[in-house]
C-alpha cells in the first residue's frame, strides 16, 4: 500500500515504451516504389496505404514509423506503430488512429492508494499530436488530473471534476463539464505529453469511497460518452480495459517531414498548376502544408483519387457511374480526365454541369409559362421533401436501420399504396383501424395490410425492434406470418399472408346463411388455435404474450385451419408483467377482469380471453349478445344446473344415440375447461399447455375413444 505525500516534484507513470523515431533531414527526392503483390496492402480489417508498409522493405524509406508491424498473434491480425495498435490511417487527413492509453489511480482510503498507471507519451516525426481532433478527458470524484507538454515541460493544461455523491454527478450521456468529467483542448505541435496526478492540494481523495479510481485519457473528440458507470469501475471491470476494449481512439498528425517542402510549380506548367513536392510522385497530384508542424502532405487532383505517393496511384474518377444524376435532368453525363461534361439534350442549350442548367430554346411568352410550371415543379418537389423527411424521421424512430439489417422485409409507403391499389378493398376493421388487401410478387400472392388509423404512445424503439423480429422469425402452422412491414408513417403498417375464409367469428357469428360446423372441426380449430399461443407463451425462452385473444383475431383457410393474428398487443412476458401501465387495445367483452383492476397481464390473461373462445365454439353465441354476457351466463348456468347443456349449440350434437353421448360429454369436458380458463383465481387457471392436452383428450373422445382410455 501506498501513502500520497505532497511532493514539489512532478509524479510520472510510465505506460508504454516511448516511441523514439529519428529525424531525417534530407531535401532530395525519395523514391516511391511502384508497389507488387509482395507488399501487403491489409493488416487484418486496416488499410496500409504507402508510404506506410508492412515490413522495412514496403515502408517509405527515412522514419521507421512508417513501418508497420502485422501482429498475426490476433484473429483477425492487427497493426502496430511501436507499441501502439493502430486503428486506421487516412492519407487524404494525414492522421492515424491509434488506441488511446489510460491513465488511473485507485484509492483504498482517503491518502492511500492500490494501483496507479500513468505514461509519458512522446513522438518525432512524422507524427504530432493532433489538436483539432483529440480532447484531454479526466473522470473522478474529487480529482484534478495535468497534461504537461513540450521537450521542456513547459507546457501546462489540466482538468478538475467534483461530486459531493454519485446522484450529483452528470447524468448518462452528458456533456462533460466538470460533474463527474470534464475535457478540454490542447494546444498545438505537441510531441511529447504526460499526466502528473500528485499535486500537493490533491494529495487525498476524500470521494475514494464511492468513487475509488480517476482516469485520464486523451482521446478523439466525440468518442467518449460520459456513464456514471465510469466512476465505479474497479480493477476487475476497469475503464482503462473498456476502453481498450472498445478501441477508443487517439488521433496524430503526420505528414512528410525533413524531405523538403511544397515548392511552387514550373513558370511554365500553366495557370491551374499547383505546389509540388518530392513525394508526389503519382501524376495528378499536388502538395499541402501539413497543419501542424514543418512538412507537406500529398493528395489528388479534382477529379482523380488513390494513393499520390504512389506512381500512377492517383486514378480518374468516372462521376457519371459513380455519383446519382450529377447532370442536370436536361443533360447527358460524358466523363473525362479529371472531370465530367453534361451535354445538353435535343432542343436545350447551356451546360448541364452549371447552376442554370440546361435552357429551353423558347420565345419569352413560353419562358413565362414554363417558368410558372418550375415554380408549381419546384412546390412540389419541397411537398415531396418534407413528405421525404417526415417518412425517414418516422423511419428512423421505428428502428429501420437496426430491422433492415435484420433481413426484416421493409415495404415503403408508396409500395404499399400500389399493392393495396390506393388501398381500395378493406377486408377488416377495429379499434387499431383497417386491413386492407394487396398483392406482391406481381400479383401472385395476396396479403393483407394493417393500416392503423389512430395514435397511440409509441412503444421504445428497442421494445418495438424485438416485437417485429419476434413477428417475422415466429414459424407456426396455426400464427399468421408477418411478411413485411412499412415503417415510413408515424404508426408502422405491417403486411400479413393473407387468410382466405375470413374470421371465426365472420364463420360463427356471420349475418349470412351460418355454416354447419362439426363437432371435431370445432375441436381442430380450438385445438390449432391453442397450439399457436401455447407456442408464443414458451417459445425460445422469450415468453409472449397475445393480449387480444378473439375470434375475430382468429382466422380460417379455406380447410378450417385456423391462424391466430393480430399481433397489436403483443409482447414479451417479462415486459408485460413487471410494467403495471402497459396497455393492451383489446376487445373488452374478452379482456381479464384481474388486468382491468390489477394492470398486469401475463400468460394467464390469454388463457380467459382463449375460455371466451371455447365458449364461443360450443354455444354459437357471441361473447355479448344482446344485453347479455356469454361468460357470466354460462358460469351461472353451470353453477345452477351443473353444466352448460342448455346454452350448447345444438347443431354439434348427433342424431345417433351413442355418438350424442359422446359429442354431450365432450361439450361438457369443453365447457369445464372454458370455466376453469375463467376463474377469477389466475393461479387456478390452466396452462395454454394444460388446455393444449385437455383439448386432445377431448377430440380422442369425439373420434370414438373413450374417457378412461384418454385419461390412461
Amino acid at each position: 500500500m501506498k501513502r500520497l505525500v505532497a511532493m514539489p516534484q512532478v509524479l510520472w507513470f510510465l505506460l508504454a515504451s516511448t516511441l523514439a523515431i529519428s529525424h531525417l533531414a534530407v531535401a532530395t527526392p525519395v523514391p516511391s516504389p511502384t508497389l507488387g503483390s509482395r507488399c501487403p496492402k491489409m493488416c487484418g480489417d486496416v488499410e496500409v496505404p504507402y508510404p506506410f508498409g508492412i515490413g522495412a522493405d514496403c515502408a517509405r524509406p527515412g522514419y521507421d514509423y512508417f513501418r508497420v508491424d502485422c501482429n498475426h498473434s490476433f484473429n483477425p491480425p492487427r497493426p502496430y506503430t511501436g507499441s501502439l495498435e493502430i486503428i486506421s490511417i487516412s492519407l487524404d487527413a494525414g492522421e492515424v488512429r491509434v488506441a488511446a492509453p489510460v491513465s488511473y489511480i485507485c484509492y483504498t482510503s482517503s491518502n492511500t492508494f492500490q494501483s496507479s498507471q500513468g505514461f509519458v507519451w512522446k513522438v518525432n516525426a512524422p507524427y504530432l499530436i493532433s489538436t483539432a481532433r483529440n480532447f484531454f478527458t479526466v473522470i473522478g470524484c474529487n480529482t484534478l488530473a495535468y497534461l504537461q507538454g513540450r521537450d521542456d515541460w513547459s507546457y501546462y493544461t489540466g482538468c478538475i471534476t467534483s461530486c459531493e455523491n454519485l446522484e450529483e454527478a452528470a447524468r448518462n450521456g452528458e456533456e462533460c463539464t466538470g460533474l463527474g468529467c470534464c475535457q478540454t483542448l490542447i494546444s498545438r505541435n505537441l510531441s511529447t505529453i504526460g499526466v502528473n496526478w500528485n499535486n500537493g492540494t490533491r494529495s487525498i481523495n476524500p470521494a475514494w469511497s464511492y468513487s475509488p479510481c480517476s482516469y485520464a485519457i486523451l482521446a478523439e473528440k466525440g468518442r467518449y460518452k460520459f456513464n456514471p458507470r465510469d466512476l465505479v469501475r474497479d480493477e476487475n471491470d476497469s475503464f482503462a480495459s473498456w476502453v481498450a476494449k472498445e478501441k477508443i481512439p487517439m488521433v496524430l498528425d503526420w505528414a512528410i517531414r525533413g524531405n523538403g517542402s511544397c515548392r511552387p510549380p514550373a513558370k511554365d506548367a500553366g495557370p491551374s498548376a499547383k505546389l509540388t513536392a518530392p513525394d508526389c510522385v503519382s501524376e495528378h497530384s499536388f502538395c499541402v502544408n501539413a497543419t501542424q508542424g514543418s512538412g507537406y502532405l500529398c493528395n489528388c487532383s479534382e477529379g482523380y483519387r488513390g494513393n499520390p505517393y504512389t506512381i500512377g496511384g492517383c486514378t480518374n474518377i468516372n462521376e457519371c457511374q459513380e455519383y446519382d444524376n450529377p447532370c442536370h435532368s436536361s443533360s447527358t453525363c460524358h466523363d473525362t480526365l479529371g472531370d465530367y461534361k453534361c451535354k445538353c439534350k435535343f432542343g436545350l442549350k447551356g451546360d448541364g454541369k452549371s447552376d442554370n442548367g440546361c435552357q429551353p430554346i423558347f420565345p419569352p411568352w413560353a419562358i413565362a409559362i414554363i417558368a410558372t410550371f418550375a415554380i408549381v415543379v419546384v412546390a412540389c418537389f419541397v411537398i415531396m421533401d418534407v413528405k421525404r423527411r417526415k417518412q425517414r424521421r418516422f423511419f428512423d424512430k421505428n428502428g429501420g436501420e437496426i430491422l433492415k439489417s435484420m433481413g426484416i422485409n421493409i415495404f415503403t409507403e408508396q409500395q404499399l399504396k400500389k399493392i393495396t391499389n390506393s388501398y381500395k378493398e378493406t377486408i377488416g376493421e377495429g379499434a387499431f383501424g383497417k386491413v386492407y388487401i394487396g398483392t406482391i410478387d406481381e400479383g401472385t400472392q395476396r396479403v393483407a395490410v394493417k393500416r392503423a388509423s389512430v395514435k397511440g404512445e409509441a412503444l421504445p424503439q428497442e421494445e418495438f425492434v424485438n416485437e417485429i423480429t419476434f413477428q417475422f422469425r415466429i414459424s407456426h402452422a396455426n400464427l399468421v406470418r408477418l411478411v413485411g412491414c412499412c415503417l415510413e408513417t408515424d404508426v408502422p403498417m405491417l403486411v400479413f399472408e393473407f387468410i382466405s375464409k375470413g374470421s371465426l367469428f365472420n364463420v360463427l357469428h356471420g349475418a349470412d346463411d351460418q355454416e354447419a360446423l362439426r363437432l371435431l372441426e370445432r375441436v381442430d380449430i380450438a385445438i390449432g388455435s391453442a397450439e399457436a399461443l401455447a407456442y408464443m407463451h414458451s417459445h425460445g425462452g422469450h415468453n409472449h404474450v397475445h393480449g387480444d385473444i378473439k375470434s375475430g383475431n382468429i382466422l380460417l383457410s379455406d380447410d378450417l385451419t385456423p391462424k391466430v393474428s393480430d399481433f397489436g398487443s403483443s409482447k414479451l412476458v417479462s415486459v408485460a408483467s413487471m410494467y403495471s401501465k402497459w396497455c393492451v387495445s383489446g376487445d373488452m367483452s374478452y379482456i381479464d377482469p384481474v388486468y382491468i383492476k390489477s394492470g398486469r397481464f401475463t400468460e394467464k390473461s390469454d388463457v380467459y380471453s382463449f375460455g371466451v373462445v371455447l365458449l364461443e365454439l360450443i354455444t354459437r353465441k357471441k361473447a355479448k349478445y344482446g344485453d347479455n354476457s356469454l361468460p357470466l351466463d354460462f358460469v351461472k348456468c353451470c353453477k345452477e344446473e351443473g353444466n352448460g347443456r342448455k346454452l350448447y349449440d345444438r347443431d354439434i350434437l348427433s342424431d345417433d344415440d351413442a355418438q350424442a353421448h359422446r359429442h354431450m360429454e365432450c361439450l361438457d369436458r369443453i365447457g369445464a375447461l372454458a370455466v376453469r380458463c375463467l376463474k377469477e383465481d389466475v393461479d387456478e387457471r390452466p396452462t395454454m399447455a394444460e388446455v393444449l392436452d385437455e383439448l386432445k383428450q377431448v377430440k380422442a373422445i369425439a373420434s370414438g375413444g373413450s374417457s378412461g382410455s384418454v385419461a390412461s
